[in-house]
């Protein structure tokens, strides 16, 4: 550094030669860039695949059974308690059941996919007919009336599936040639009933499945027939199912032929 002596300040060749090359240095450096600016990019391309699924999902139809069966076991899982969509329903068929006095022969339960309801056919219909009995109407027509109330509070317009179900005896008199008509013709009539009641056609479905699906094994070990079991595969099962189900379930059953 040097000053003339007008006191006016004048670099030196040395300190003019260190700014340049410190001005050179720093103009390779450039400015120092931000390391996060990667989450920007990141947050935004989260926010569009959420939209995305968000669309999906309004668009879907769920399958309330399946997700009444999911939160059961998440339920159990916690240890929570599950309560079923359709308890109130199967507490008022286990009501009416038990006030006319058929709990041997009627078997009431819940489902993913609605309640199940499974009367021997001596509830309904004589011997080897499809005629519903007199007390038979009286039993229907009070299940019947309860769907319906059931119905108007829940708005919903239930799907009604009847099955009809033999033993396996073949059929060797009277009008029906086969277990398979007998079946279908039960299931049939009680169909006919609930149209009777009000309900539409698009509801209801009838199917007769003669003896191929067995509550129980049909005879004994030692080969004869098993009077018990032959009561219990004669049955007429009705199944309420929610309006969303659009498939018919297969009927379950403990035991196969023999």
């Amino acid at each position: 550094m040097a000053f003339n002596r007008n006191n006016h300040y004048h670099e030196s060749s040395q300190e003019k030669s260190n700014k340049k090359k410190e001005s050179n240095s720093n103009s390779f450096i450039g400015p120092k860039e931000d390391e996060s600016n990667w989450l920007v990019s990141y947050a935004d391309m989260m926010t569009l695949l959420c939209g995305f699924f968000i669309m999906l999902f309004s668009m879907s139809k769920i399958d309330e059974p399946k997700y009444d069966s999911f939160k059961e076991i998440i339920s159990k899982q916690f240890g929570g308690k599950y309560v079923s969509p359709h308890k109130e329903l199967v507490k008022e068929m286990s009501g009416i059941i038990e006030d006319l006095g058929i709990n041997h022969a009627t078997i009431v339960k819940s489902t993913p996919l609605g309640i199940m309801i499974a009367f021997e056919s001596l509830v309904f219909f004589g011997t080897l007919s499809a005629e519903i009995t007199t007390e038979g109407n009286k039993i229907l027509s009070q299940v019947i009336e309860s769907v319906s109330k059931r119905q108007r509070e829940t708005g919903k317009k239930y799907h009604i599936v009847v099955e009809g179900h033999t033993d396996d005896r073949p059929i060797l008199s009277g009008i029906y040639p086969s277990n398979w008509e007998l079946s279908s013709a039960r299931a049939l009539r009680v169909v006919k009933m609930f149209l009777s009641q009000g309900f539409e056609e698009k509801q209801l479905t009838a199917i007769g499945y003669a003896s191929s699906y067995p509550e129980t094994q049909a005879r004994l070990p030692n080969g004869t027939w098993d009077e018990k079991a032959l009561t219990k595969n004669r049955r007429v099962v009705l199944r309420v199912l929610e309006p969303t189900v659009d498939s018919i379930p297969f009927p379950e059953t403990q035991g196969a032929h023999n």
